[in-house]
């Protein structure tokens, strides 16, 4: 190489390095000069008005590169009292900000795939989850039911996990309407106001029939209230053993109720309240409730006893309205009778309502082979999180593997931000700690909890993007680009030897 040829590689160098020299050091005189102008004013007397942040700050013929004569330092107050004089500029230049990282998007209806990218933090991790269960095959549908009860079970007990409203998605029917049973009843007080005891016993009893034919409508009071005047038109017919029976039943169906001394004879409070004894004597009996799908709550009497499958429930003797409810479900009552010292049994197949096997049918296409594969939500995925109003939609589909033995797979999609947990296998046949329904539901945990990344969940790195953001990674590929640039110029000075790519120089 020549020494001519030497002399333009290193003037290019510097004529590469000079201006990005000469701006930052522009820049360092700009600041000092801008912090010893707002000293030297803050030490004036305290007569002069301060000059308000809306006025423009004054121009400085010296530099055309600071904006304002109060640059932002790190560690000093905005604004100070009129009398009080401001603590002496520091010896060392002033902390200047490190480049800040670009804004986030504002969300729209429809977030941008882009958004997944970025890791997700622990209180933007919100929302109600829904999950569903289904089977690849009509053979394991038993095997899904119990799957999704174990999901939300393991889910659900540590109370951190908030799953969607069926309640409010499938709002329960309204109540049955007791008009008929109404006007019974006060045909009968008219006929028993009447001195009619005969027609008022048959209307009495017409309308104790019609009150418990709907069960879930609970008006215990007038049901009480009904058997009562039952009770007294028969024993006004002479019939003592029905008269006994009717105030049984009325003790029964509402402990509060009373014979009022204005209306009922002595004899038949005598007779009420020897009822009453006799029903507080009988020893209780016992009640079990199961019902398909499990899960369902149990109400008797009105009263929340606890959830099926229910076992050994304790309950006075008599004639009871129960009533088996799940959200999303048709709800079946009716009026049991427990005997004393005797267990009765209640089994309840509770059918869901159309607008949940809409949503069932979709959660199987959506856990399809081919779905679980794709890279992105598909229309139904998105439209069941929609329905349910729902953040989080986890899909567990079950099959079986090629010796016959029953597998799930699982995937959760956040459907805000279109990250997804995939590839969580579930071991059914209980071989494998590791694959359990309780080892699926804690990663789904710590996926909606936001302690996985979006990105990382999917099994890719974000290392490459986090780079991106660091000012040293811009500084060093502006020095390569400006060295790069200034053998470019001499190597198209020279026409006699090629450039070197190995060894940057011209030739070897």
């Amino acid at each position: 190489m020549t020494t001519f040829r030497r002399l333009a590689l290193l003037l290019s160098l510097l004529l590469a390095i000079l201006p990005a020299h000469a701006q930052t050091a522009r820049k360092k005189t700009a600041r000092k000069k801008a912090v010893s102008t707002k000293v030297s004013k803050a030490k004036k007397k305290s007569g002069k008005a301060p000059r308000s942040k809306a006025q423009p700050a004054p121009e400085d013929s010296g530099t055309d590169e600071v904006e304002s004569a109060q640059p932002m330092v790190f560690g000093e107050p905005e604004d100070t009292d009129a009398g009080q004089k401001p603590a002496p500029a520091p010896a060392s230049p002033p902390v200047v900000a490190e480049p800040r990282a670009p804004s986030a998007p504002v969300e729209s209806a429809k977030p941008a795939v882009a958004e997944s990218l970025t890791p997700r933090s622990v209180a933007a991790a919100t929302g109600p989850l829904a999950l569903f269960a289904v089977a690849r095959t009509p053979a394991q549908a038993d095997a899904a039911g119990k799957l999704e009860a174990e999901l939300t079970h393991h889910l659900g007990k540590a109370g951190d996990v908030e799953f969607v409203d069926l309640a409010r998605a499938f709002p329960p029917p309204e109540p049955v309407a007791l008009t008929k049973a109404d006007g019974l009843f006060d045909e009968g007080r008219s006929a028993y106001d009447n001195l009619d005891p005969e027609v008022a016993a048959q209307k009495f009893q017409a309308a104790t029939e019609a009150y418990e034919q709907a069960p879930a409508a609970l008006r215990l009071e007038r049901l009480g209230e009904a058997y009562l005047f039952l009770g007294a038109s028969r024993m006004l017919n002479g019939d003592a053993a029905g008269a006994r029976e009717a105030f049984l039943r009325s003790v029964v169906a509402e402990p509060a109720t009373r014979p009022d001394p204005a209306l009922f004879g002595q004899d038949v409070q005598k007779a009420f309240d020897e009822a009453r004894a006799e029903a507080r004597a009988r020893p209780a009996g016992t009640l079990t409730v199961e019902s398909q799908p499990a899960g369902a709550r149990v109400l008797v009497r009105g009263q929340d006893v606890g959830a099926t499958p229910l076992a050994g429930l304790s309950v006075p003797s008599g004639h009871h309205p129960v009533q088996v409810a799940l959200p999303g479900h048709a709800p079946q009552a009716w009026y049991v009778e427990v005997k004393p010292s005797a267990a009765a049994a209640v089994k309840a197949t509770l059918a869901p309502v159309p607008g949940l096997v809409a949503l069932r049918e979709a959660a199987a296409r959506s856990a399809s082979e081919a779905a679980f594969e794709a890279d992105a939500a598909s229309v139904e995925t998105l439209g069941i999180a929609d329905r349910l109003d729902a953040r989080y939609l986890v899909l567990a589909a079950v099959s079986q593997d090629k010796k016959g033995r029953p597998q799930a797979e699982l995937q959760a999609w956040d459907v805000r931000t279109q990250a997804r947990l995939r590839g969580v296998g579930i071991d059914l046949s209980g071989r494998d700690p590791k694959k359990s329904a309780a080892s699926a539901a804690a990663q789904v945990r710590t996926f909606i909890q936001g302690e996985l990344g979006p990105k990382a969940a999917e099994g890719t790195s974000v290392a490459s993007d986090s780079v991106l953001r660091k000012p040293w990674f811009w500084a060093v590929v502006g020095g390569a680009a400006a060295v790069t640039a200034g053998a470019v110029f001499v190597a198209t000075q020279d026409k006699g030897r090629p450039y070197n790519p190995v060894s940057g120089g011209i030739g070897f």
